[in-house]
């Protein structure tokens, strides 16, 4: 495989950090996981500045890959999603919800292309 070259944001062009969400699902739950994402969760976070980039579901609905970002640089994208971790609003969306998630792979990325 060739190797891409970083490309190089505008000099007016903010910075902005991207973290990789990968999560194994119950591919019995995985319809009724997504929904909850994209009504309940990306909603609060976008509120709070992220947003996300891109959302894929494998074909056997057994792993979901999700790209969020938000401005700044690593420091501040980790103390805005722990501040969001820790919030009120957050634990009430996820009181009652099922455990859609059986793993987590969650890692800071570089857009290359």
């Amino acid at each position: 495989m060739s190797e891409q070259p970083q490309t190089s944001r505008p000099a007016d062009e903010p910075e902005r950090t991207t973290w990789m969400r990968r999560y194994a699902l119950d591919p019995a739950l995985a319809d009724e996981f997504i929904s909850f994402l994209t009504k309940q969760v990306i909603p609060a976070r976008e509120e709070r500045g992220f947003t996300v980039e891109s959302m894929w579901l494998s074909d056997g609905k057994d792993e979901l890959t999700w790209f969020v970002s938000r401005f700044g640089n690593r420091e501040e994208f980790l103390a805005a999603e722990q501040a969001w971790e820790e919030s009120p609003e957050r634990a009430a969306i996820f009181a009652d919800a099922p455990a859609y998630v059986t793993g987590k792979d969650l890692r800071p990325v570089t857009r290359l292309r």
